[in-house]
C-alpha cells in the first residue's frame, strides 16, 4: 500500500502546483480584510479610501464593480491601478477564507457499514486484485495529470479595456497584474470606468455566470449638487 499512497501523493501535489501561482508584490502589507461571520451569496471588500469596491460570488467571480462618484478627491489617479488590484484580492481573499472555513465546519457523513466489514476482512486474493486495480487507475490518471501539466501555458496574456482605462495581466485563467492609464481614467466618469472594468474582466473569463450585464443609462443634464464624501453615491454596475 506504500507505492499506492505515494502516487496517490505525487498525483495530489501535481494538481496543486498547477495552481500555485507566484504572488505579485503590490508594495506595503495591508491589513487583513474583516470577515463575515459566515458564508453568504456574496462578498465584497473596498478599498482604504472608500472608492472603489468589488463583490465576488463565493467562487470568487466579480458579481460588481463599484467607484464612488468622488473617487478622485479621496483617491490619487496614479494610485488606482493599485487599489483596484488589492480590493480584487481582498474580496477573493475573504470569500475563499469563508467558504473554507465553512467546508470545515461540516460535520463529516459516517460510513455505512457494509456487509464485508461486518463479517471480516476480504480475502488475499480479492485484495492483491482490488489494489493492483486501484494502482492502475492511479497511475493512468497521473499519466493524465503530467500531460495536461506539459500542456498548460504559464505565458502571461494581457488585455486592454476597450476604452483603454485598464490593462489586465491574466495568466492560467488567475488575474496576476493590473495597470492603470492615469491620464485617460482621471478623466472619465465613474459609470464609464466600471464599464470598462466590467467588459475587460468579462474578456478574461473572471466575471460571474450569476451577474447581468449592466445596463447602459443616458446621462441627463442637471444642476452639479455637492456631494458630501461621508455618503457618496454609489454607482455599481452588474448585479445578481
Amino acid at each position: 500500500m506504500t507505492d499506492l499512497s505515494a502516487l496517490a501523493d505525487e498525483l495530489r501535489n501535481m494538481k496543486l502546483a498547477e495552481l500555485r501561482l507566484p504572488r505579485i508584490p503590490l508594495g506595503p502589507r495591508r491589513p487583513s480584510p474583516e470577515l463575515p461571520a459566515g458564508p453568504a451569496d456574496e462578498y465584497t471588500a473596498a478599498d482604504a479610501s472608500r472608492s472603489l469596491r468589488v463583490t465576488v460570488d463565493p467562487e470568487g467571480k466579480v458579481l460588481r464593480f463599484d467607484v464612488a462618484g468622488s473617487w478622485l478627491s479621496r483617491l490619487p489617479a496614479a494610485e488606482f491601478g493599485s487599489a483596484l488590484m488589492a480590493t480584487y484580492q481582498d474580496a477573493l481573499g475573504i470569500a475563499a477564507a469563508v467558504e473554507r472555513q465553512a467546508r470545515r465546519n461540516q460535520p463529516e457523513p459516517e460510513a455505512p457499514v457494509s456487509f464485508e466489514s461486518w463479517s471480516g476482512a476480504e480475502d488475499l486474493e480479492t485484495f492483491l486484485a482490488r489494489t493492483r486495480a486501484e494502482q492502475v487507475a492511479i497511475g493512468q490518471k497521473l499519466s493524465e495529470a503530467r500531460e495536461s501539466a506539459a500542456r498548460v501555458s504559464y505565458d502571461v496574456t494581457e488585455l486592454r479595456s476597450p476604452h483603454g482605462f485598464v490593462t489586465l495581466q491574466v495568466r492560467t485563467g488567475a488575474l496576476v497584474g493590473l495597470t492603470a492609464n492615469t491620464d485617460a481614467i482621471s478623466r472619465a466618469k465613474p459609470g464609464q470606468v466600471q464599464q470598462d472594468l466590467w467588459e475587460v474582466f468579462g474578456d478574461a473569463g473572471l466575471i460571474s455566470n450569476r451577474a447581468s450585464a449592466p445596463v447602459s443609462r443616458p446621462s441627463r443634464s442637471r444642476p452639479r449638487v455637492e456631494e458630501d464624501p461621508e455618503e457618496d453615491l454609489w454607482k455599481g454596475l452588474g448585479g445578481k
